[in-house]
């Protein structure tokens, strides 16, 4: 019995640890959710400004050349390994579905270990113009040199997969006349300075759209494990007192078996 005693508790202790650990890790991911989300919410106007904007840019800029080979490559947001439920396997089974001949960028250690083959991994980063702008330099690369027709970004957004073109830019929601519009200092400065601008805004958006999923995940993931955790105590806790009730008891009969044999002598 007593054997018994010292093994659940050091099975108690190790749920009380693992609970801690996991209660950490949720309110550190629902600090980051917290602030992924007020950056979400600040860049927006930004984006829609910006989106605006580029309608006026000449189709050119969202038509994808014919002369190119029909191949495109992929940006693929997984996020980090581990410790967030299904948002990493549901995104990259979401992915496989396109993946098929492309050029693959792996963003994010959980894409990386999926494609080891990749154009190109990055890091856990978090979202920043200046991440979105190195993600830019290199999704743009084999576009530029005309080795893919289109560059997609692979990403959730909200608890959906999602998959939307890059380069060429998407066709605008309401465009508007370039022809009409008087432009200062000159058209070809302001085209590619607003497309500069206009792709690493879209860039930045799409990641920490990503980001802020895969926080949710992760709060939702460790909010399980602590509840789990917490199961598991209550449940250990139980069988123990049970066996310390029954090694109560076996004392109490030993002493009473005891005192009846010296009692008969």
């Amino acid at each position: 019995m007593p054997d018994n005693l010292f093994e659940t508790r050091q099975r108690i202790n190790a749920a009380a640890q693992t609970r801690k650990i996991t209660r950490t890790m949720e309110l550190v991911a629902s600090s980051r959710l917290q602030r992924a989300k007020q950056q979400l919410a600040a860049f927006a106007p930004a984006l829609r400004h910006l989106s605006e904007a580029a309608a006026c840019l000449p189709e050119a800029y969202f038509t994808p050349d014919p002369d190119r080979p029909k191949r495109r490559a992929l940006l693929v947001f997984a996020g980090a390994k581990g410790l967030s439920g299904a948002y990493s396997p549901a995104l990259l089974r979401f992915a496989a579905e396109h993946t098929k001949g492309a050029v693959l960028f792996a963003a994010g250690s959980a894409a990386a270990a999926e494609y080891p083959d990749a154009y190109l991994t990055f890091g856990d980063d978090a979202p920043s113009p200046a991440f979105a702008q190195a993600l830019f330099n290199a999704a743009e690369a084999p576009y530029k040199s005309g080795e893919v027709s289109e560059v997609w970004l692979v990403y959730t957004e909200g608890y959906t997969p999602v998959i939307k073109r890059l380069l060429p830019l998407p066709a605008p929601e309401s465009p508007h006349a370039a022809g009409q519009l008087i432009l200062e200092p000159s058209p070809k400065a302001l085209y590619s300075t607003l497309f500069a601008f206009y792709t690493r805004a879209l860039l930045y958006e799409a990641h920490l759209q990503a980001y802020t999923a895969e926080q949710v995940a992760r709060v939702s993931a460790m909010d399980h494990a602590t509840r789990n955790a917490e199961d598991i105590i209550n449940e250990l806790q139980a069988e123990y007192n049970r066996i310390r009730q029954a090694s109560i008891t076996q004392e109490i009969i030993m002493v009473s078996g005891a005192a009846n044999a010296i009692g008969e002598d």
